[in-house]
């Protein structure tokens, strides 16, 4: 837990609102259930009707994916257990019902509501998605490579000694040991034959990793003089030094006065800020040498833990004010707090932009104006709108915009990001004045039309 919890892409996607983490969540739990289902002296199928229901909401999550990888990772580990005759078990008829029955009321209630999801969710968003460029996300097979090596610091300096020591002691090797290496391994493989490819679909990968990593440590904490703690060991002493160097980077950055103090602290904006939690990360850093020194010099497992864990916590203390500065900056929140004055009944438009959230925190359905509704960024909007014979009311292409306003009943707020400012003024700005309404946004009131 303690390595999971302290990986850098945990920790990040646990702070951004996307699929991916409920999506691993599900996987986990189905992969973990049907295990378990298999553990003890009878199989038992209240833990396989429970790993059946995870990949159904799985699949409610994110489609086939939620169940294809836990179904994959079973796959492969069982037949590399010796035990194919779980299999049937795990992929029992009444299994398949449990997963279908979670997850077919919702796709055949969507497809009836917009029949062109059957066409869509099916060959555009899974088989398109995994055998083609069509999302314009293609990487080389190699990418979750370096990925997993970044989502996984500064744990990956025990990973990898672990895994080249691992395979000389295979025949030692639990069934618990070969699920989670098979786990990594699968997911890794699975994801890297995708045409698509994105960070967090390797999530997992990252969690069993962090398990693999957890029994290494364990070994090494039982068997102070083993080969694990040998290791661990080593790899302390790496960390120390790492963080010996970036103490240095930081205090040389930082008696320099240098303006790019703000860069090295990544999401701060203000040097300021920086400066001031300088002296705590110069602390935890100091801690971290001192930690990693006792560990090797007393061989002691605890300590080796808690050095590698201060590192990203202490990173993570110096980063997250300014990372709530950044989050807040590409919010909503603000934009929204900007319009609570205006009446309820005024009808906002967004131009050539959607600020993500603004409905969200406003309570109300928004206009856009855009040709394609390329701003509301959803690969099913886009395939919609080039599909439906008649576009809905709150979708105006550029060219009846000015139809759109003449036709309405209540005032208006026009809004435009930066980018739309220019198109904005020259549409509105000899009618209405256009002025700063939030940092990077621009609007424009516009009274009903006369008689409305």
């Amino acid at each position: 837990m303690i390595v999971v919890a302290t990986s850098p892409m945990v920790f990040a996607f646990s702070r951004i609102v996307i699929m991916d983490s409920a999506l691993a969540l599900c996987t986990v739990a189905a992969i973990l259930a049907a295990f378990v289902a298999e553990q003890g002296d009878a199989p038992d199928r209240r833990w396989h009707a429970a790993g059946a229901a995870a990949a159904g909401v799985g699949m409610l999550v994110k489609g086939p994916v939620g169940f294809l990888v836990p179904a994959a990772v079973l796959a492969v580990f069982f037949v590399v257990d010796r035990r194919p005759r779980a299999l049937r078990r795990v992929f029992a008829p009444w299994n398949l019902l449990i997963v279908l029955g979670i997850f077919l009321p919702w796709f055949a209630g969507l497809c009836y509501a917009h029949p062109e999801f059957l066409h869509y969710g099916l060959v555009e968003e899974t088989l398109n998605r995994f055998f083609t460029s069509t999302f314009n996300r293609g990487q080389p097979f190699w990418f979750f490579g370096p990925v997993l090596l970044e989502a996984f610091a500064p744990w990956t300096l025990l990973a990898v000694p672990m895994a080249f020591a691992a395979v000389p002691a295979r025949a030692r090797w639990t069934s618990a040991d070969r699920l989670f290496i098979v786990w990594s391994i699968v997911v890794l493989v699975f994801f890297s034959l995708s045409r698509t490819k994105q960070p967090g679909y390797i999530l997992t990968g990252v969690v069993a990793a962090g398990v693999c990593v957890g029994r290494g440590l364990g070994h090494a904490w039982r068997n102070p003089t083993g080969r694990a703690a040998r290791l661990v060991a080593v790899a302390t002493v790496a960390l120390a030094g790492l963080a010996l160097i970036l103490a240095g980077v930081y205090a040389w950055t930082m008696s320099r006065g240098s303006t790019d103090t703000a860069h090295l602290a990544v999401v701060s904006t203000k040097q300021r800020l920086f400066a001031a939690l300088w002296p705590w990360l110069a602390i935890v850093l100091v801690a971290v040498v001192l930690l990693g020194a006792a560990a090797y010099l007393r061989r002691r497992t605890g300590l080796a833990v808690a050095a590698f864990a201060a590192l990203p916590l202490a990173l993570i203390a110096v980063m997250l004010p300014g990372l709530n500065a950044v989050a807040r900056a590409r919010s909503a929140k603000p934009l929204a707090d900007s319009l609570t004055s205006l009446p309820g009944d005024t009808e906002i438009a967004c131009l050539d932009g959607y600020p993500a959230g603004l409905s969200f925190y406003l309570g109300r359905t928004l206009t856009i104006l855009s040709e394609d509704g390329l701003p509301l960024r959803s690969n099913f909007i886009l395939y919609w709108l080039r599909r439906v014979p008649v576009r809905p009311e709150t979708v105006v292409a550029p060219a009846d915009r000015d139809a759109w306003l003449a036709s309405r009943t209540t005032d208006a707020l026009v809004l435009a990001p930066e980018s739309a400012r220019r198109d904005l003024d020259s549409w509105l700005g000899s009618r209405v004045p256009v002025r700063a309404v939030a940092a990077g946004w621009w609007g424009a009131s516009v009274p009903r039309p006369e008689g409305r």
